[in-house]
């Protein structure tokens, strides 16, 4: 066999041997993409919940930021009661969200106490609960078995001490929804039962952090302090030094406070010239307030302006 005949099959033996490799590569190519698009259609939905889950995030949290923002009263109202029902819509596809859950527990405590409290204080009482039960969500996720009715307080006060500073929102919005329920259910001697619990998780926050959510422990414990009879831990002078701190920190923003001091330690105390004088404050309105403050402190001036039309009952 000439050199031109050997020189042609070595290069047909090679060109042979490549086309083989490049099959082979091609092959394991392909089941690569044949395991890729099976994987994607068997988790597909999780797929497409994951992205819209990333994308509504961003456009809840937005929607929320305006509408705590908005002076226009009814026009909030009716955000929020869509945008609550789009948040649990959510949450169902992300069920341990501590953010999202968080979120739910502030946003039915805060629609009830604006909206529903005096109006309809059935509806108050379960937004309340339902409040209750998102914040413990979260807080079961640090101290399991929080929320577990047969522990003894002795072991509910001591798996608090389990929480982390991260847990600090749901505390809070847990404890006040929990608070806010009872004070509506006080013929009950069982809802009243559960108060040391609310105050419990309070005290965890006010120790960890007294001026969380514009002094919120401090306006909490003034009001709870006032609210009570003596014979069930009601305390006057305490519920004063609780208010006084909270007014020095934030009672020039957060005006809803100041309802409190009113229609809680003034009436108590029956200092109707406090009452008159926190409300007409209230009335007025702050200056420079935080966005985040102006739907709730219009609220407050609307309840304090239909307070003082009837001062006269109260004192």
């Amino acid at each position: 066999m000439d050199q031109t005949v050997q020189s042609v099959l070595k290069k047909a033996s090679i060109l042979s041997s490549d086309f083989a490799v490049r099959a082979v590569c091609l092959k394991r190519l392909s089941a690569s993409i044949t395991m890729l698009v099976c994987l994607l259609v068997l988790t597909g939905c999780s797929f497409r919940s994951n992205l819209t889950m990333w994308a509504m995030r961003p456009v809840l949290d937005g929607a929320i930021t305006s509408l705590l923002a908005e002076t226009d009263i009814e026009l909030a109202r009716a955000g929020l009661e869509s945008n609550l029902k789009l948040l649990e819509g959510i949450i169902r596809t992300k069920p341990d969200d501590r953010e999202l859950l968080t979120l739910a527990a502030r946003g039915f405590t805060g629609y009830a106490m604006m909206f529903l409290e005096d109006s309809e204080p059935d509806r108050a009482r379960l937004f309340y609960e339902r409040a209750r039960t998102y914040g413990m969500r979260v807080l079961e996720m640090s101290a399991r078995e929080l929320s577990e009715a047969d522990i003894t307080l002795a072991i509910f006060q001591g798996k608090i001490n389990d929480l982390k500073r991260k847990d600090l929102p749901a505390a809070y919005w847990t404890a006040t929804a929990w608070a806010q329920r009872i004070n509506l259910e006080l013929t009950s001697t069982e809802s009243i039962a559960e108060f040391p619990r609310a105050t419990a998780l309070m005290q965890w926050v006010l120790d960890n952090d007294p001026t969380f959510y514009y002094s919120g422990p401090l306006w909490f414990f003034g009001t709870y302090y006032s609210s009570l009879p003596p014979l069930l831990g009601g305390d006057p002078e305490r519920s004063k030094d609780f208010f006084s701190q909270a007014v020095e920190a934030d009672g020039s923003h957060f005006l809803w406070g100041k309802l409190l001091y009113a229609r809680y330690y003034a009436v108590q105390t029956l200092d109707r010239e406090l009452f008159v004088e926190l409300l007409e404050e209230v009335k007025n309105g702050a200056k420079d307030e935080p966005e985040d403050l102006r739907l709730i402190n219009r609220i407050a001036a609307l309840k304090a302006e239909k307070m003082l039309q009837k001062v006269d009952q109260f004192f």
